[in-house]
């Protein structure tokens, strides 16, 4: 692919301190972008208003803010700004957090390079309110913050298989760029399905052989308080109970989007596994019965499922 036009697809709500920070980062990006479409969800303070003052200040009239009369929820926003979108290539960005400048540069030339690439993730550095580095364990035989649960070609690209997000999401949506075709794709025929707008676009890809990962930080991922979507750890009884039933939901999704976007059938079959394995263990965790979690333990589960079933054992064996 020859990269043509390059969007970025912003989605914006009730932001604080960082936003001018994100949107210095990606107008100063080394290969700038073609358009940039900002689409704010019914923001109630003055997030609207900083951003028309940004735009008109660096007189950026290839940005555009397109502003919801209500709240539609982050997945419908983010869906609203890549229908709004343009560009052959298009990279989906957070409001607060930290671009390096090379990003665009460096994934849109693997795109140039692997004709058969269709959606690719970067990795990134977790970073504090005050931008600092958030040091981070991570396992030998994982990669991108413990997220892909494979090794990985150190600094260098891995091909993602669809296998690899039967049991969770490899990367955040902010850090992955997609052609057009799988925009089309995901709009078209997925946006039904119970399932973040990056975990759906990357499994699509994913089943077609064109969803790869770069091993190379290129954004600073924000991590604080009002994170939509971060990285924090479930341990509570009902938490843990509310996220295994969204989980099981995930995965019937996952299990749909595999036979609508025709996976093969052994791909098929394993994901429906997966979904059932899901629902057992959210069925288990709901009825608070640990007799109905433990056939998993000796069952072929994927990667890290069985530590995810011993941390809900523990959950369900403490007292109320």
């Amino acid at each position: 692919m020859k990269t043509e036009k390059i969007s970025c697809a912003l989605t914006t709500w009730n932001s604080n301190a960082y936003l001018e920070k994100q949107l210095d980062s990606l107008n100063s990006q080394s290969v700038p972008f073609d358009e940039v479409i900002i689409v704010d969800d019914a923001s109630t303070n003055d997030t609207v208003q900083r951003l028309h003052a940004y735009i008109e200040k660096h007189h950026l009239k290839n940005w555009r803010v397109i502003v919801h009369p209500a709240n539609q929820g982050f997945i419908s926003t983010f869906q609203d700004a890549l229908a709004a979108t343009s560009g052959d290539l298009i990279f989906l960005c957070d409001h607060d957090d930290l671009w390096y400048p090379d990003k665009v540069e460096i994934m849109s030339k693997q795109f140039d390079v692997r004709p058969g690439l269709q959606v690719l993730a970067c990795s990134f550095d977790l970073i504090d309110g005050a931008d600092r580095k958030i040091e981070d364990k991570v396992s030998s035989h994982h990669g991108n913050h413990n997220l892909i649960r494979k090794p990985v070609i150190p600094g260098g690209f891995t091909p993602i298989t669809f296998e690899d997000l039967m049991g969770y999401n490899f990367a955040p949506g902010c850090t992955l760029a997609l052609t057009r075709e799988i925009k089309d794709q995901y709009l078209n025929r997925a946006v039904d399905l119970n399932l973040p707008h990056d975990w759906a676009i990357s499994a699509i890809a994913a089943i077609q052989n064109g969803l790869g990962y770069l091993d190379q930080p290129l954004i600073g991922y924000r991590q604080h308080g009002t994170n939509t979507l971060g990285l924090a750890r479930r341990t509570s009884y009902v938490t843990r109970t509310q996220t295994a039933l969204l989980e099981a939901e995930q995965k019937k999704s996952l299990s749909t989007l595999a036979k609508r976007f025709h996976a093969s059938s052994w791909q098929q079959v394993r994901m429906n596994k997966v979904a059932n394995m899901y629902a057992r263990r959210a069925r288990s965790l709901k009825k608070r019965n640990p007799m109905i979690l433990l056939p998993l333990f000796f069952a072929p589960v994927p990667k890290g499922f069985r530590l995810t079933l011993g941390m809900d054992l523990k959950t369900m064996m403490e007292k109320k």
